[in-house]
């Protein structure tokens, strides 16, 4: 073998016989098939990823567009299946929009593919799955024939939950037409408060209403007090002779005497408000509402109760006044704390727990009837005992804003905070009436804390008790008592000039005892001849289209449903059309205070229920 033929047969590996040729095309054909194996498996792999990037594009933009149509979900709302499937809709709607095949749409139906739920802070969150049976090429090749099925989640959130105003005087914290209440654990819904009787289809299981305490950035102190009037659920007996009753310098100088005199016709266990003869003005169009002093208040709370104490669970009323059936309710304050990662952390600021005073569960030593106290606060100068937060509580009811609420959440763009008050019935059958008030602490030796007194005191001098512009809010959900059996205007949201054209929802729940309809919805910012929707006509359509349940007066244990749907004007002014009387789009809105007007019952439990559409953003 010469050189050349050595060199070649070493370095270029030729085959020298027929049986090596055979062997090398057989090795390059096993090469050729592992390569063209792993050219095929790379390129359905990124096949793979790329539709699982598709998928995953398209459920974002299905949760967004979902999320929107949650408008009127509450947690165990009535009306949540045929809202949820609102949702369901239009998220399938996008998933087709996005080029998803028919497949994908309908696996939104899958159990466990869509979840809504209500979050701490008061959002709601929606998750969907969807799930795509994606089909391999090359990879059959190699004998995998089974489709790949890819599964991407998204989780979107809006936060729909209006701001209901807690009172109409809640910037001078008196009691007048109307006033906060909550039902006990062991009585039925029928009452009026949908939520915290254990047997309700609402929400089973202890229900908390909660409350929102805004503090502008304005603010002048450093000190917030939360005051509570009347916590505890003790009716103090009839008086045994007629009550004096001063009247208040306007209806003085209106001609009426500068006293009455009444009495409670009513069963301890019934509430006692007593007329002052004030209302007569107001009737008359001598003076306005917010001028007179309509009755005074003896007794706001009501004993009730079924079967054996505290209560079964139905309906009922004792013969006479029994404690042991009296609601203990809990009233907790606490704020977010915003971590430097940007999650929240619930911390708590004080605790108290009204009393029920049937020597049981506790004496009723606090004397918080019929006054504004502010538990394991400084006393009132008219105020007889010392009321002590809770055993445990980190703190008491006035809160320092410098140095007991580190790190609160900030309201961006507007630099407003919030202190937050739940409210929780533990136990009992009785109604807990109660109204809340927050401000500076400086009125502690001016303003009584007798309801009654405070009532005249700030009535005679407008301006005496100001919160300074801290506003309370019911989250959502905002139970009432009416003290009114007149038409009465009742300011309920502020909605900023950004909300023209939204809708907003609301519904109410147990309208009866004497409230009677139409009611009007209308901004205190725009003239009601310019715009106004009026609801519950009697042979009218109601403006939204839907036809309702039942009408205010005769919704006893239901919901209004569907809700009020109320779309803001303003939204396309260049869709205004100036021959259509009332067309919103033709009426310009700058913001402010939806308002409801209709002839409130005398004694009438109910919750009003208000939700929003806001902007939806992905959470995950």
């Amino acid at each position: 073998m010469n050189k050349h033929t050595l060199w070649k047969h070493l370095y270029l590996r030729q085959p020298t016989t027929a049986g090596e040729a055979g062997q090398s095309i057989v090795l390059i054909a096993l090469s050729l098939i592992a390569v063209v194996a792993f050219m095929g498996i790379a390129i359905d792999v990124g096949f793979i990823f790329t539709r699982g990037s598709q998928l995953q594009a398209a459920i974002d933009s299905a949760a967004l567009a979902g999320v929107t149509e949650l408008g009127g979900w509450s947690q165990n709302g009535s009306s949540n299946p045929q809202i949820e499937a609102r949702a369901r809709t239009k998220s399938a709607q996008f998933l087709n929009a996005n080029g998803m095949p028919l497949s994908v749409t309908l696996s939104l139906n899958d159990t466990g593919n869509m979840f809504v739920e209500q979050t701490p802070l008061g959002a709601i969150q929606y998750a969907i799955t969807a799930t795509w049976p994606v089909e391999t090429f090359f990879l059959k090749a190699i004998g995998f024939d089974q489709l790949v099925t890819l599964n991407r989640t998204a989780t979107s959130a809006i936060f729909s939950l209006a701001n209901v105003y807690a009172s109409r005087r809640i910037e001078d914290g008196i009691i007048s037409t109307s006033n906060q209440a909550v039902f006990g654990q062991n009585i039925c819904t029928s009452y009026g408060d949908p939520f915290s009787p254990l047997n309700s289809p609402w929400a089973p299981g202890p229900f908390t209403y909660q409350y929102r305490i805004m503090i502008p950035p304005d603010y002048p102190s450093n000190i917030v007090r939360v005051e509570l009037m009347d916590p505890d659920s003790i009716n103090k007996p009839t008086p045994g002779t007629p009550l004096t009753i001063p009247r208040t310098n306007a209806a003085i100088n209106a001609g009426l005497s500068p006293t009455t005199t009444g009495n409670c016709t009513t069963n301890q266990k019934d509430a006692c408000l007593v007329p002052t003869g004030e209302l007569a003005l107001y009737n008359n169009g001598t003076l306005p509402l917010d001028r007179i002093n309509p009755y005074y208040f003896w007794r706001i709370d009501e004993n009730r109760g079924g079967g054996a104490a505290p209560g079964n669970g139905s309906c009922g009323s004792p013969t006479n006044y029994n404690a042991t059936f009296n609601t203990q309710t809990l009233f907790e304050l606490f704020y977010w704390r915003q971590n430097p990662d940007g999650t929240v952390v619930r911390q708590n600021l004080a605790f108290y727990t009204g009393q029920v005073g049937d020597g049981t569960r506790d004496n009723g030593s606090h004397d918080t009837d019929m006054r504004w106290v502010s538990p394991g606060a400084a006393e009132s100068f008219d105020q007889p005992v010392y009321v002590p937060v809770d055993n445990g509580s980190p703190g008491n009811f006035e809160i320092d804003l410098s140095s007991e609420v580190p790190n609160i959440l900030v309201e961006q763009g507007t630099g407003i905070r919030y202190i937050n008050l739940n409210v929780t019935a533990l136990s009992g059958a009785s109604e807990n009436g109660f109204e809340l008030w927050a401000g500076p602490p400086g009125y502690i030796n001016t303003v009584p804390s007798n309801a009654n007194d405070r009532n005249l005191t700030v009535l005679n001098s407008p301006g005496s008790h100001s919160s300074r512009g801290v506003t309370i809010f019911g989250t959502g959900n905002l139970p009432m008592n009416s003290n009114f059996a007149n038409v009465v205007d009742i300011p309920l949201i502020f909605v900023g000039a950004e909300m023209a054209g939204q809708d907003i929802y609301i519904s109410m729940f147990d309208s009866d005892s004497g409230a009677q309809p139409p009611i009007t919805f209308y901004f205190d910012s725009i003239a009601s001849t310019d715009w106004s929707l009026v609801f519950g006509q009697s042979g009218v359509p109601d403006p939204d289209g839907q036809t309702r349940n039942c009408r205010p007066g005769n919704c006893n244990n239901v919901w209004v449903s569907p809700p009020y749907k109320i779309t803001v004007p303003g939204g396309n002014p260049e869709d205004c059309d100036y021959g259509t009387p009332g067309d919103p789009d033709c009426v310009p809105f700058y913001g402010g205070r939806l308002t409801a007007r209709y002839q409130t019952g005398f004694g009438d439990t109910y919750v009003w229920q208000i939700t929003v559409n806001g902007l939806p953003y992905l959470v995950r």
